[in-house]
Formats: structure tokens, C-alpha cells, sequence
């Protein structure tokens, strides 16, 4: 496999003046909903000529962005995605105008996720696909850091490629390839979750299909002590807080996303927009493959399932798939990833970003806006 994370490679803080904060307690989004978006000069600075490929929540009204440089990514192809510059920002709308937004630049990443860490610390955590880390809590201070590589071990935490980062029970969990699971416990500490998943083998390595069912790509939890994640064709996996059972799923289509609901049940995203619902071995299909995309996040917010893929969001609601009772095409437009924490649901994609909390959306950005 490829570095991620060549010898050249640099992480670069964009040089920013910092400014006292406002105080949250004197204004709520609901006091002036004017307040939450960007400025034309706030969104030319930082979103411009980037496109939002993951974000996360922190808390209330602290929200993360990963971006990609859309210029360098046309003349980079796909081959080449190390030569694309990715953007971290973050933006706390209850701040002073000028310090309100964020950013710090990666080089030399060929991909890079974000998540948050609330378990004995307040940190979003950057971790590239061969492991690298950064940590920021977007605070007055310049606390940003790069911490050590995520160990890599065929007994974990890191076996092979990071994919995903999913916070279950304020701990950060992240999977990858070669049935990688492991569970951030403070700085520069991450413990092996890998357990008795089986381990990847030469023949595996050389087959692709079966390098796929290994590689898990998204995973969510009811407790530490119940936890699921899933891989390639239908492959899914049960953690009971001391070991791994595979799941009995009903079907081998490709699986990309999933959630563990407050309803009590477990939601999958197939493949072409399929929806699986269940738990442990019982699982019934909701949706059948009626869209061109799969679903990119699934999760769980004021007492519903909330569905995202680039071209919209849906819920399911008495066991269908159901288009959002959206306010405006505004909103619509900023599908693509979702992330909820504190009360709040961030959804940012590639023309905006808004947010949900609770009862009502507030749109951060439109692209359209500044055309």
C-alpha cells in the first residue's frame, strides 16, 4: 500500500489572528438566524474552491469541515489524490465576526476523516488513511497537534488502511481494511479492538473481493459493549465487549453505512440506496435499491433515522423511506454527510452546509449564494 503520508509531506496552520469569543449565553440561533451564516468575505476565505467531503460536531455550535481543493483535484485525477490539498475548518457561529471560522491546511494526504473525542477530552481528531493524527479543539489557544501514527500491528490497533471515525458513548472509535477496529482512550493512546476478527492473509491480500469483506467502512454502537460494523458484501460483525461474532446477514449486496438507532434498532445502507433494519441475526429489507447513490451517513436525531447521500436526505418513518420535510432548496442542496452530537444535527456536502437542532434548520452556507 501507499504512504499517505510521504517523507515531504507537511501539515500547514494557516496563519489566523485569534479573537476573544462571544458569549454563548447571550444569543441562541433561534434569537437571529442571520447570525448562523457566513459572510460573503467568511465564505471566500475558506470554502471557496473547495468542496466539503466530511464533517463533525463537537459540540453545539462547534462545527468541523474536511474539504478537498477542487482545482488541484481536476488536474490530479484519481490516481494522484496525495497532490490534493485538504482543508480542516471549523466554525462557531456564536463568536465574534473574524474569528468565528477556522482553518489549517494537509498536504500530501490522499484522504482524511474527521471525528469527536468527548471521553476524558473536548478534541476533533484528523486521522489520514495510514494513520496519521492531528488533534484541535478549536480553542483560543493554538492547540492544535500532531500526535504520534496509529500504531500498526497485525493484533491492532491499526492493521491496515483508516476508513471511518464514529463516536459511540463520547469515546471515538475508528475502523479501516484488514478488519481494523480500535477505540481512542486519551493522547497518542489507541486500543486494539481486533480481537479475535480474523486475520488478513497473503491469499486475501491478493484477492480483492475478499480484501473488501475485510475492510470495514463504517461502524456505530448501542454501549461499548455493543457494537457493529460492516464490510464489503453483507458482511457484518457483532462486538459483545469481549469478543467478535459474525452476523447472519441475509444478503451479499455491498454495504457502506450504518446506525444504531434510539428506537432500539440497527439501520444499514446498501447498496443503490437499499435499507436494512434489524439486530443480531434478524433483519428485514426496508428499501430496495431505488436510487443511483448508496447512503454516505446514517444516524439517529431527534427521535428519527436520518438518511444522506449527495443527492438529498431522507428518513424512514414506520418502516419507509420518506424524503425530509426540508424548509428550502437551500437547505436540500447541503446533502451529503451527516454528523449529530449535543442535540444537534450537522449535514454539509458539496454546495453548503445547515444544521438541525432539534426542531429547526439553519442554513451555515450555500454555494449558489456567492456565485
Amino acid at each position: 500500500m501507499a504512504a499517505d503520508f510521504p517523507p515531504n509531506a507537511v501539515r500547514l496552520n494557516i496563519p489566523i489572528k485569534r479573537y476573544d469569543t462571544c458569549q454563548p449565553s447571550a444569543l441562541t440561533m433561534n434569537d437571529d438566524k442571520a447570525m448562523m451564516q457566513l459572510t460573503e468575505a467568511e465564505y471566500r476565505k475558506r470554502f471557496d474552491g473547495y468542496i466539503i467531503t466530511d464533517c463533525a460536531v463537537l459540540k453545539r455550535g462547534q462545527y468541523y469541515f474536511v474539504s478537498r481543493n477542487i482545482a488541484e483535484s481536476e488536474r490530479a485525477g484519481p490516481t494522484a489524490e496525495a497532490t490534493v490539498t485538504k482543508r480542516v475548518g471549523w466554525y462557531f457561529p456564536f463568536r465574534t465576526q473574524g474569528s468565528r471560522i477556522q482553518d489549517m491546511d494537509f498536504e500530501g494526504y490522499r484522504t482524511l476523516t474527521i471525528g469527536a473525542s468527548r471521553a476524558g477530552e473536548h478534541l476533533i481528531l484528523c486521522v489520514s488513511v495510514d494513520g496519521q493524527v492531528t488533534s484541535t479543539d478549536g480553542g483560543e489557544e493554538d492547540n492544535d497537534e500532531d500526535e504520534n501514527v496509529i500504531p500498526k500491528s497485525i493484533r491492532g490497533p491499526r492493521r491496515g488502511a483508516m476508513r471511518r471515525l464514529r463516536t459511540i458513548d463520547d469515546s471515538l472509535y475508528a475502523v479501516g481494511s484488514d478488519h481494523t477496529v480500535c477505540v481512542r482512550r486519551g493522547r497518542n493512546r489507541w486500543e486494539s479492538l481486533c480481537l479475535n476478527l480474523p486475520e488478513p492473509t497473503l491469499t486475501d491480500f491478493n484477492d480483492v473481493e475478499r480484501s473488501d469483506n475485510m475492510a470495514f467502512v463504517d461502524i456505530d454502537g448501542f454501549s461499548e459493549n455493543d457494537i457493529y460494523v460492516i464490510a464489503g458484501k453483507g458482511r457484518v460483525w457483532h462486538f459483545d465487549g469481549t469478543k467478535w461474532s459474525r452476523i447472519a446477514f441475509p444478503s451479499d449486496m455491498d454495504v457502506y453505512s450504518i446506525c444504531c438507532a434510539g428506537d432500539g434498532y440497527v439501520y444499514i445502507g446498501g447498496q443503490s440506496g437499499s435499507v436494512w433494519r434489524g439486530r443480531n441475526n434478524e433483519w428485514t429489507l426496508l428499501v430496495r435499491e431505488m436510487l443511483t447513490l448508496p447512503f454516505e451517513d446514517i444516524v439517529w436525531h431527534a427521535g428519527k433515522v436520518w438518511l444522506t447521500s449527495d443527492y438529498g436526505l431522507w428518513n424512514v418513518i414506520d418502516g419507509q423511506l420518506v424524503e425530509a420535510d426540508l424548509p428550502s432548496s437551500d437547505i436540500k442542496v447541503c446533502a451529503g454527510n451527516l454528523s449529530v452530537g449535543d442535540g444537534v444535527m450537522l449535514m454539509a456536502g458539496t454546495h453548503g452546509a445547515a444544521v438541525h437542532d432539534g426542531s429547526v434548520w439553519q442554513l451555515i452556507f450555500h454555494r449558489m449564494q456567492f456565485a
